[in-house]
């Protein structure tokens, strides 16, 4: 029996195309289950949303901090005026 290494360099092409169409169908399963996770805790948040014993957390807001009536050499503070500045302003 002869070797032909067509037959051989061929089935060794067929068997590195297979690892390569596996792991493109691992990596494709994996986005899959992680989006079918994603989804499934999307479901249940909006259970626990649309329950009819559900109430709603009230957000908290930073307290506003007022604005500054001094430089920080001791001068008073310029009042800010809306709007953009004049281009010929001098």
């Amino acid at each position: 029996m002869a070797l032909n290494f067509d037959e051989f360099q061929k089935v060794v092409e067929t068997a590195q195309q297979a690892d390569a169409v596996k792991a493109d169908l691992k990596r494709a399963l994996k986005k899959v289950s992680s989006a079918l996770e994603n989804l499934q805790g999307a479901l249940g948040e909006m259970e626990t949303v649309l329950a009819d014993d559900y109430v709603a957390t009230p957000k908290e807001r930073k307290a506003r901090k007022p604005r500054a009536t001094e430089n920080a050499d001791g001068s008073p503070a310029a009042p800010k005026k809306p709007g953009r500045p004049r281009k010929n302003a001098e």
